[in-house]
C-alpha cells in the first residue's frame, strides 16, 4: 500500500522523541511502525536555552532516522511538534532551520496548553468509556501537563515547568537523595501547582489517568513489589516507591525491578513529581494509559485534514469574545478567498496557508475591542499571545504579524522575526489581505468588483478592474495607489490594470 495513505507524528518531547506511523483503514488509524530515542533535550539546556554540542547532535541523529522513516509519505500527512525544551532555546529558530532539514518537514513548537489539549486528546483515544469526567496527568523531561474534561474538548488545561529531567536536576543537582531535599524539591513544585490544584477539586472527575513514560515506569514499579496487586498507581505504593528512592541515598543507587536503565538518571524527578500532583489535587488513584502526546497529534493530524479541526473552533470562540463584525470579516475573507485562489499556484502557496489567511482575515478587526488607536497592534498581540487551541506558535505568530501589518507602511523587520519558512508565505499573504481590506474598506457589499489578480517574476503583482471602476471609488483608488509605495518595502511591484470584457477568472462577482 502506498505511503500516500499514511500518517505520521513527531513528538519531540524534553526527555525522549517519538514517532508514530498509521495507515487509515475502514475508517481507523491502525499503527503500523513506532519509533523512539531517548535524547534528553532538556539535559543538554543550559540555563540561558543554549544546548550543548553532544545533545544537539544527539538531537539531529534520532531526526535524521525518523527523516529516513517518513520521507515518502506527503508533507500534509505529517505533523511534528516541540514541546517545552523547544520553548526555552535561546534561538529556537537557528536550531529549527537544521532540525527541520535533518527531519525532512516542519517542526511547529506548542505551548503548554496545547500540549495538555493534546495529551487529552490522545489519552482518550485509548480509554474505554464510561467515565464522564476525566483528569489527565503527564510528567514529561520537561514539563507536566494536567487536563480534565468530559467531552472531545478539554475544560482545564494547564502546564507547570517542572519534568523529569529538569526536577532530577533541581533537586538532585549531585546525585544525593535525602529526606530533607525530597520535601523541599516537592514544596517548590506544589507552590506551582497551587495556583490551579483548586479549580481542577472544585471540577472533579470519575477517572484519574496517567500517560508518559514517567507514569509506565512508577507502575511497573509497582507491579513488581505487588504482582498480585490491581494495575494503576495508588497513594500506598508511590509512598513505597518514594521511601526506597529516600532509602538508595543517590540517584545511581536506585536499583528496582521494572525500572530500565535509561529511565533511571531521570525516575527521581518524575516520582517526586507524581507525589506533588497526588498531594495537590488530592488523588487517591491513577489509571495508566499507554497513549499519550504522539497519539493525540496523530488525531489532531486526521482530524485538520478532515472536517473537525479544532482551530476553526478556536477562531470562532475568539471572533466572538472580542465581537468582530462579522459582516466585515466576511468582505475580507471573500475577497482575500478568490484572490489567494488565483495566484496560489505561481506563489507555491498550499491550502493550509490559504487557511491561515482567512482565519486572519477573520480576525483581523479583534484590535478593535481594545482600541481604535493602535488596533491592529493591539490584535496582533492577542493573537500571538492568547491561548488558542490547535494552533503552534509558528501559526499564531504569521496570522499576529498579518494583523499588525495589515494597514500603513508594513514593517519588513517584523516578517523577519518568522521562522525562514515562513517569511515568503507571510510577504504574499499579506499583500492578499492588505488589498482585501482595501476593497472592503467602504463595509458595503454594493462595492464589490470584478477583479482578476496575476503574479510574475514572483515580485510583480498585477490587479485588473473593470474600466472606470476607480473613477467611481475615489477612497479604494487612492488606497491602492498608497498600496503601490507601501508594498515596495517589502520588495514587490503593483501594478494595476483594466479588467476585459467578459473575462474568464475566478473574480468577486458585482
Amino acid at each position: 500500500m502506498s505511503e500516500r495513505q499514511s500518517y505520521a507524528a513527531v513528538d519531540l518531547g524534553s526527555n525522549s522523541f517519538h514517532m508514530i506511523v498509521a495507515r487509515e483503514e475502514h475508517g481507523e488509524l491502525r499503527v503500523i511502525d513506532r519509533i523512539k530515542d531517548m535524547v534528553r533535550l532538556a539535559g543538554g539546556l543550559d540555563e540561558k536555552g543554549r544546548l550543548d554540542p553532544a545533545t544537539r547532535e544527539a538531537a539531529l541523529a534520532s531526526l535524521a532516522r525518523f527523516g529516513q522513516r517518513i520521507k515518502d509519505i506527503p508533507e500534509t500527512n505529517l505533523r511534528a511538534v516541540g514541546t517545552q525544551t523547544f520553548r526555552r532555546l535561546d534561538n529556537p529558530a537557528g536550531f529549527l532551520v537544521v532540525a527541520e532539514t535533518a527531519l525532512g518537514c516542519p517542526i511547529d513548537i506548542v505551548s503548554g496548553r496545547e500540549e495538555a489539549r493534546l495529551v487529552y486528546t490522545g489519552v482518550r483515544q485509548g480509554m474505554p468509556g464510561g467515565a464522564s469526567r476525566r483528569l489527565v496527568v503527564d510528567i514529561g523531561g520537561g514539563s507536566t501537563e494536567i487536563v480534565a474534561g468530559d467531552t472531545l474538548d478539554p475544560v482545564l488545561a494547564e502546564s507547570v515547568p517542572f519534568g523529569c529531567v529538569a526536577t532530577t536536576r533541581m533537586a538532585f543537582p549531585d546525585g544525593r537523595i535525602d529526606a530533607r531535599r525530597w520535601r523541599d524539591a516537592r514544596r517548590t513544585v506544589l507552590g506551582e501547582l497551587q495556583q490551579f490544584s483548586g479549580s481542577f477539586r472544585r471540577y472533579g472527575w470519575d477517572q484519574a489517568v496517567g500517560s508518559s513514560g514517567t507514569i509506565k515506569a512508577v507502575q511497573a514499579m509497582l507491579g513488581a513489589i505487588r504482582p498480585d496487586a490491581r494495575a494503576g498507581i495508588d497513594r500506598k505504593g508511590l509512598t513505597e516507591l518514594r521511601e526506597r528512592m529516600i532509602q538508595a541515598a543517590h540517584v545511581d543507587g536506585i536499583d528496582l525491578d521494572g525500572l530500565s536503565q535509561r529511565r533511571r538518571p531521570v525516575i527521581a524527578g518524575g516520582l517526586l513529581i507524581l507525589d506533588a500532583v497526588f498531594q495537590a489535587l488530592a488523588i487517591d488513584r491513577l489509571e495508566v494509559s499507554g497513549f499519550a502526546l504522539r497519539e493525540g497529534l496523530l488525531h489532531d493530524l486526521v482530524g485538520r485534514l478532515g472536517d473537525h479541526d479544532p482551530r476553526d473552533k478556536s477562531v470562532d470562540a475568539m471572533a466572538q469574545r472580542y465581537d468582530c463584525d462579522i459582516g466585515q470579516a466576511d468582505r475580507v475573507s471573500d475577497w482575500a478567498r478568490a484572490g489567494f485562489d488565483q495566484i496560489a499556484e505561481d506563489w507555491g502557496l498550499r491550502d493550509a496557508h490559504r487557511e491561515l489567511l482567512l482565519w486572519a482575515a477573520r480576525l483581523h478587526e479583534i484590535g478593535l475591542a481594545i482600541s481604535h488607536e493602535g488596533a491592529p497592534q493591539h490584535g496582533a498581540y492577542i493573537l500571538e499571545h492568547a491561548d488558542m487551541p490547535g494552533f503552534t506558535r509558528q501559526e499564531q505568530a504569521l496570522m499576529a504579524c498579518l494583523v499588525a501589518l495589515q494597514r500603513d507602511k508594513p514593517d519588513p523587520e517584523a516578517i523577519d522575526h518568522l521562522p525562514p519558512r515562513l517569511r515568503d508565505v507571510a510577504r504574499r499573504l499579506l499583500v492578499i489581505l492588505r488589498l482585501a481590506i482595501a476593497f472592503s474598506r467602504a463595509r458595503s457589499d454594493a462595492d464589490c468588483s470584478d477583479f482578476a489578480l496575476s503574479v510574475a517574476k514572483s515580485n510583480r503583482i498585477e490587479l485588473a478592474l473593470p474600466e472606470d471602476w476607480l473613477a467611481s471609488h475615489p477612497l479604494t483608488r487612492h488606497d491602492l495607489a498608497c498600496e503601490r509605495e507601501h508594498l515596495q518595502r517589502l520588495g514587490l511591484q503593483l501594478r494595476l490594470a483594466t479588467l476585459p470584457p467578459n473575462p474568464g477568472h475566478d473574480g468577486l462577482a458585482t
